[in-house]
């Protein structure tokens, strides 16, 4: 079964999956790590943190669509220096486009007329691969979209500092959530 994810990095580099599925401990260690990216090394969470992320001209995550076919285990993680709020970038395989994936080891891309084949790594085309029908694009992107609408409930209700409303604006906005695809 082919999965998408939003997905954001958090400390260690491993990466936690957006949704109003997230337990607590992931939700505060995906704040803190989207608060965190670009900020002063000596800088510590709480709410001057966050206060600084609002006054950002846009806020970027480091993050953004993973791709896991779940029967094979192939996964396909966001490359260097592609960020959460690229994450509609994917919008172009439905058009026949190649997203921007990143760099440093980038994922794959073949189009096929029904559909499109995603490897882990570009030089790697003839290994294990995820293969999406074309009509399951779309829904899987919508999928992507839902799970990023449940963080920002998630982010209206658990953010500390009473800025909840206010951080979830600001995420929706600049990770172009809301509007539809």
């Amino acid at each position: 079964m082919i999965e998408f994810r939003a997905v954001v990095e958090v400390t260690g580099g491993d990466t936690v999956a957006l949704s109003a599925r997230m337990s607590r401990e992931e939700f505060d260690a995906a704040l803190a790590a989207i608060a965190d990216y670009g900020a002063d090394d000596d800088a510590v969470f709480g709410p001057e943190l966050l206060r600084a992320l609002l006054e950002e001209e846009m806020i970027i995550a480091a993050g953004g669509v993973r791709v896991s076919d779940t029967a094979t285990g192939v996964r396909i993680e966001p490359g260097c220096c592609v960020g959460l709020e690229n994450w509609r970038d994917w919008a172009g395989l439905l058009e026949g486009e190649e997203p921007w994936l990143g760099h440093s080891r980038p994922p794959g891309v073949e189009f096929a007329k029904d559909g499109v084949r995603l490897w882990p790594q570009d030089e790697h085309r003839y290994g294990p691969a995820c293969d999406i029908p074309a009509e399951d694009l779309r829904r899987h992107l919508e999928g992507v979209r839902q799970d990023l609408v449940g963080f920002l409930d998630l982010v209206r209700k658990w953010s500390p500092y009473e800025l909840g409303e206010e951080l979830a604006a600001r995420f929706d906005q600049d990770f172009h959530i809301s509007a539809p695809l």
